[in-house]
C-alpha cells in the first residue's frame, strides 16, 4: 500500500478482493478510503496494470468502463470504490489495484493491490437409473446406470 503521510491526506482503509472465485461467479472488489479533508478526484481500478474502471464524482456519467477482454463489469451495481465483476472467466485471474486520488490542492494518490485467482468448476458425477423395459422396471438385468460428467452439476 502506498500512502504518503501528510497532515491531511487520503487514507486507504481496506481493499477487498476475493482470494479466489469460481468461473461464472460474481466477484465484488471493494476499496474503502477516507478522504479526510481532501476532495475526491477519482477512484480507478486496474487489472494487471491496465485500467478498466474509473469513478470521477464530478463527471457525467461518473462511472466509466474501459473494455479489456477478460473483465466484465456490472455497471448497474458498480460505483465509487466498489466494482462488481460478473461472469468471471479463467482469464479474469490477475492482480487488481485500486487507486484513489485527491483533487487540488494536494493531488495525492494512494493505491493497494491484491491477486485474485479464478478456479474452474470441479467435475461432478451424476448417476441416473433407467430401465430398458418399461413393463419390468424392477428386473435387475434390464436396469443400467448412466453416469454423466458435467461441470457445476
Amino acid at each position: 500500500m502506498n500512502n504518503r503521510t501528510a497532515g491531511l491526506c487520503l487514507r486507504l482503509q481496506l481493499l477487498q478482493v476475493p482470494d479466489s472465485v469460481e468461473v461464472g461467479q460474481v466477484a465484488r472488489l471493494m476499496c474503502v478510503f477516507d478522504e479526510e479533508q481532501d476532495d475526491l478526484y477519482s477512484v480507478k481500478w486496474y487489472k494487471d496494470d491496465v485500467e478498466f474502471f474509473r469513478f470521477l464524482p464530478n463527471d457525467r456519467p461518473a462511472n466509466q468502463f474501459f473494455e479489456i477482454g477478460d473483465v466484465d463489469v456490472d455497471m448497474s451495481r458498480s460505483s465509487n470504490g466498489t466494482v462488481y465483476l460478473r461472469n468471471t472467466s479463467l482469464s479474469a485471474q490477475g492482480t487488481y489495484r485500486c487507486e484513489v486520488s485527491a483533487d487540488a490542492p494536494s493531488f495525492q494518490s494512494i493505491s493497494s493491490e491484491k491477486f485474485m485467482s479464478v478456479q474452474d468448476r470441479p467435475l461432478r458425477m451424476a448417476s441416473r437409473a433407467c430401465s430398458l423395459h418399461p413393463r419390468f422396471p424392477s428386473l435387475l438385468l434390464m436396469t443400467m446406470m448412466i453416469t454423466v460428467l458435467r461441470r457445476g452439476a
